[in-house]
């Protein structure tokens, strides 16, 4: 029988520890009845402790909360229902600085934002806590529990570091317990460039999956995870040497396989599949998913609809021989969803979809066609991880875990780097593939009618395959932020579908403007908030560098 982390702990955690988040949260002092030494007075206590540090870990599908605007809805892959979310309203205007925070870029707070700066250094100082209880009573534990439980909070801590790196860049390093009432000044570190915040993370996660197990995980960290939390941050960095020797190192592990069924690996039942190397753990009743509520299509399930693809995703989906719709001959402008990659049927309802059977009728003047009036702002909804089973009155017991880190972008990410590196070999087609096949469209080979292929086509096909592969999982803002096609893509509009009589018996597809898109070169970083900066007066004081800051601000604001 497997054994499950729990996550479901918050009223534990609050007599544990409490974190303020203005300018406390530096300051570690536990402020309740139970002291450090009670709690880690032996591994029962501890583990409650690390566990809770677990349940702190960016959840983009916890319910309650306002992840009804995750950060996929930045980028031109889905749009919020609501015109008044935070991604759509800074999607349009870009218009965030320093000064905003609520009202401002921080309306939706954590997790719907996951780097948060104030939330992920209170977490951060909670790994550092644990780290020196168990250093500091060894004779509490064994030998082997020390050493697991610190790996698995050094993972912890580079997992949060990861996400403050990828909004901000470069930051404080902090691996000790600051208590200003102690330390008084000396608490205030200044922010470390970019490049030595990638090699904390890089080094942390080398030390934690040397003495992590070589498993599937079940909620605690493993090797793989350590591994893939390393190789994704490399990736993202642009240090593709170090890429693809860790992706390599994760292959190398032999636990990690596609799942066969490429939307069922997302039902709560696989939960931990083969696939899945990294994941936060969601179960009913106690810590359910929000997934099927926040982003399933109306009107079965009570479904938000949160999350509604863009023409611009759609047309992105492959044709059913493996090519780009302009290349195949399958493409009909006028049944522009036949014959496609059988993932877009997977992932995406529209027009004629059957969903809780209903048939969904979208074109104009059909139940579901689009009418922003009636937040239906696409002419599509999301498919993709939603469970068909729930009803109205089931929804809530969604449990389906939100996945971190899978097997497929282990493939797509060694391809990639290997691509970039221009070391196209072999091992680079096997690897996409692999998840093309899965998918159920032909190899490279078979759609192109060739096994030679430039770095530059192989670079549009492994981001297109990324792009499809890993829709809806957020991590496509991210991926062209660390492209550098941000300043591209999302300064053009995103798209939705009006489907219109054409006067001769069928349809037109007319593509519609949804909204404008707006990015400046100065939004690859998100601003610090002034408050925090103002904290800190080592930060205020850093100009210049590498990374150009201004008072110890990112650049440009």
């Amino acid at each position: 029988m497997k054994k499950y982390i729990s996550y479901s702990i918050l009223a534990v955690l609050g007599l544990i520890i409490t974190a303020s988040c203005n300018k406390d949260f530096l300051n570690v002092v536990p402020k309740t009845n139970l002291s450090a030494e009670t709690i880690f007075a032996d591994s029962s206590g501890a583990d409650i402790f690390l566990n809770a540090i677990y349940g702190a870990m960016p959840d983009a599908e916890a319910m309650p909360g306002y992840n009804y605007d995750p950060m996929e809805d930045w980028s031109d892959n889905a749009v919020n229902r609501f015109q008044w979310g935070i991604s759509w309203v800074q999607g349009v205007a870009r218009s965030y600085g320093p000064s905003d925070y609520n009202p401002g870029l921080y309306n939706h707070d954590y997790p719907a934002m996951p780097f948060k700066y104030d939330v992920q250094f209170a977490n951060i100082r909670k790994t550092n806590l644990f780290i020196q209880q168990l250093n500091e009573h060894p004779d509490n534990f064994s030998a082997s529990f020390r050493k697991t439980k610190i790996a698995e909070a050094r993972f912890l801590r580079a997992f949060f570091y990861q996400w403050l790196y990828m909004g901000y860049g470069g930051v404080p390093l902090i691996t000790d317990v600051l208590s200003i009432s102690e330390q008084g000044d000396s608490v205030f570190r200044p922010r470390n460039t970019k490049a030595e915040t990638l090699k904390f993370i890089q080094d942390e996660c080398t030390a934690a999956a040397a003495d992590l197990p070589n498993k599937l995980s079940t909620g605690a960290a493993t090797r793989g995870a350590a591994l893939a939390l390393k190789a994704w941050t490399e990736l993202f960095s642009g240090d593709y040497t170090d890429a693809a020797a860790t992706y390599q190192q994760i292959t190398d592990l032999g636990i990690y396989h596609l799942f066969p069924d490429y939307n069922a690996q997302f039902m709560a039942e696989n939960n931990n599949n083969e696939e899945s190397i990294w994941a936060y753990q969601h179960a009913p009743a106690t810590k359910g998913s929000g997934r099927t509520l926040l982003f399933g299509p109306p009107p079965v399930s009570a479904a938000w609809a949160c999350m509604q693809p863009t023409q611009n995703l759609v047309d992105a989906y492959l044709m059913k021989d493996g090519l780009p719709k302009e290349q195949s001959p399958y493409w009909d402008p006028k049944h522009p969803y036949d014959n496609r990659d059988p993932r877009f049927d997977m992932s995406i309802i529209h027009d004629g979809s059957v969903w809780q059977g209903a048939t969904y009728n979208m074109k104009q003047g059909g139940q579901y066609a689009r009418d922003p009036a009636q937040e239906r702002e696409t002419g599509y909804y999301r498919k993709k991880g939603i469970d068909e089973r729930l009803t109205t009155a089931t929804v809530n017991n969604d449990a389906a875990n939100f996945v971190y880190f899978r097997y497929a972008g282990v493939l797509l990410g060694y391809a990639e780097a290997k691509i970039e590196l221009g070391q196209i070999d072999q091992s680079v087609i096997d690897a996409i593939d692999q998840v093309r096949v899965r998918a159920g469209i032909p190899k490279l080979s078979v759609s192109y009618k060739t096994s030679s292929f430039s770095q530059s086509d192989l670079r549009d096909i492994v981001r297109r395959e990324r792009r499809i592969e890993l829709a809806f999982e957020n991590r496509y803002y991210w991926d062209l932020i660390r492209w550098k096609t941000a300043e591209s893509v999302l300064n053009k509009p995103v798209n939705g579908i009006d489907i219109v009589p054409d006067g001769a018996g069928g349809y037109n597809y007319n593509t519609v403007v949804v909204h404008p898109m707006k990015f400046f070169k100065k939004n690859y970083l998100f601003p610090v908030y002034k408050g925090w900066l103002e904290s800190n007066p080592k930060m205020q004081a850093q100009n210049g560098g590498p990374d150009g800051w201004v008072n110890g601000q990112n650049p440009g604001y």
